[in-house]
């Protein structure tokens, strides 16, 4: 990435008006996407041509992108044009400026890219020329403390450009990373990852105002983790007291005091909470166990099919769960086709579907993403009522 730095105002944080175009990470586009229209679900968000771009209508409070997964960062009254050469480019550059200037202060430039760019057009040439142009405009740059940012991403799919002023600098680092799973106090080898289950959450759950997190397979804690740290109320729940003393030592390894984890019964959650928890649950996220059983005598099919209906009778909202499934090429930019769901370790989809009927959820998409060589996780994603 290339920066050119400078000072102005500071934009306001988490506001934005006008039409944005969002940028997305690359390590799932496609989840990606789901979980934008998930978290902004009022038809704000449009998908683009490209897999790892988005747009949507920012004219309110956008605290889901800040709490996302899979955002990287935020174009408002972002330009997307397909690229042609770079004095075109550059003109176009002008043109936004003089209708978005930048405030009698200074700006700073992000060069970036997705995938392998275009190979007609350096980043680096691009980010200075673009200085120029702001320094035409008496921005005086300021390398040590930008206060607001232009961005400019190449993108390979589509051969084009966006640009525009960025919101909160952007792009953003994946904070998950000084989350591993392995680092904390607590780990067992099946956890997950911190940006998959903070991208499950929040595919679940939607907007933080839509209600609480549902965990009732917790383990280790990672779901229940994300869904504090991002601000949601949750609550935790396992059968094994050894995994709700270890998920409690996480979550306060990962700064938070809050106590949501309790013991209790997967398979009868409404009587497993306590009397004074959050009843309003916008979602529940399940990784059922596999290779081992933590809930007692029952066979993964039992435990599944119980643990459905009993998250059915107290969520009003979205389910995610996540299967362990035989290893498949990967298939990033849409969700799988029903022909393209590989083989489920535990169950076949005929089971899962009729499962999810039984239980009054409504399948919606899944999405493969690949564990190891011989090994990968399929997640599904299903709601309590239908949606267009």
């Amino acid at each position: 990435m290339v920066r050119m730095r400078c000072r102005e105002e500071p934009a306001p944080t988490g506001k934005a008006m006008g039409e944005c175009i969002v940028s997305l990470r690359g390590w799932h586009p496609a989840l990606a996407q789901a979980e934008l229209f998930a978290l902004f679900p009022d038809g704000d968000v449009e998908s683009f041509p490209t897999p790892r771009l988005a747009k949507m209508t920012c004219s309110g409070d956008l605290d889901g992108l800040s709490i996302s997964a899979g955002v990287e960062a935020v174009f408002t009254n972002g330009i997307n044009v397909a690229w042609s050469n770079e004095a075109s480019l550059l003109e176009l550059v002008r043109q936004y400026l003089d209708a978005h200037p930048h405030g009698h202060s200074t700006c700073a430039v992000h060069a970036w890219k997705h995938g392998q760019g275009i190979e007609e057009c350096s980043r680096t040439a691009l980010a200075g020329a673009i200085g120029g142009i702001l320094s035409e405009r008496n921005a005086t740059i300021d390398l040590e403390h930008p206060q607001r940012s232009f961005g400019v991403l190449l993108d390979e799919h589509s051969k084009s450009v966006t640009f525009g002023w960025l919101l909160n600098h952007g792009p953003k680092g994946d904070s998950s990373i000084e989350r591993r799973a392995t680092q904390r106090p607590f780990f067992k080898p099946v956890s997950l990852e911190p940006r998959l289950a903070r991208l499950a959450v929040n595919l679940a759950c939607g907007p933080l105002s839509a209600g609480a997190c549902l965990d009732p397979m917790t383990g280790t804690g990672g779901f229940t983790i994300e869904a504090i740290l991002s601000g949601r109320n949750a609550r935790g729940i396992d059968l094994d007291e050894e995994m709700i003393l270890g998920a409690q030592s996480n979550l306060e390894w990962a700064g938070s005091d809050a106590r949501p984890f309790t013991v209790g019964d997967a398979t009868n959650i409404k009587s497993s909470l306590p009397k004074e928890t959050i009843e309003n649950f916008a979602g529940v996220v399940l990784d059922p166990p596999y290779g081992r059983n933590s809930q007692g005598s029952l066979n993964h099919h039992d435990l599944l099919e119980k643990t459905l209906i009993s998250a059915r009778e107290v969520v009003d909202g979205g389910l995610v769960l996540i299967l362990p499934t035989e290893a498949r090429s990967e298939l990033l930019n849409r969700p799988l086709k029903p022909s393209e769901r590989p083989s489920l370790k535990h169950y076949t989809w005929n089971t899962i579907d009729a499962m999810l009927e039984d239980a009054n959820w409504h399948y919606k998409n899944a999405w493969y993403v690949s564990v190891h060589g011989s090994l990968g996780r399929v997640i599904v994603h299903a709601t309590t009522v239908p949606q267009d």
